[in-house]
């Protein structure tokens, strides 16, 4: 009896353990309440929609939409824990001090091909 309840047991905790973690796909850090949101759309010319973003410091809510068929990713450098994943929209939310980031997609090829872009917070 005591064999059988201890895989049973280990089983249990496992899944709370994984089911806390919870959250959207990838997305990320988390923080809240918003100070500003930022739109961020993928095209299949792995590009982004424009070449330059910018947003308010603080608690940005980021939008990532897939313009057309790709999968995506968005990354942004030096920020740890934080990634977007697109079939067609993800949404997370970060916390960036004042200062210019590179936004990215870190799929194999597309960072290389230019899917980067500047991202200016004040």
């Amino acid at each position: 009896m005591r064999r059988t309840l201890l895989p049973v047991a280990a089983a249990i905790v496992l899944g709370l353990s994984v089911s806390a973690c919870g959250g959207d796909d990838d997305a990320a850090s988390g923080c809240s309440p918003v100070d500003s949101e930022l739109a961020v759309g993928a095209k299949d010319s792995l590009k982004f929609d424009k070449e330059a973003f910018d947003t308010d410091a603080g608690c940005v809510e980021v939008t990532y939409t897939n313009e057309g068929s790709q999968a995506h990713n968005l990354l942004i450098e030096g920020v740890d824990d934080f990634k977007l994943t697109i079939g067609d929209v993800d949404t997370g939310t970060v916390d960036l001090a004042a200062g210019n980031y590179t936004i990215y997609c870190d799929l194999s090829g597309h960072r290389a091909a230019g899917m980067a872009a500047d991202l200016s917070v004040t």
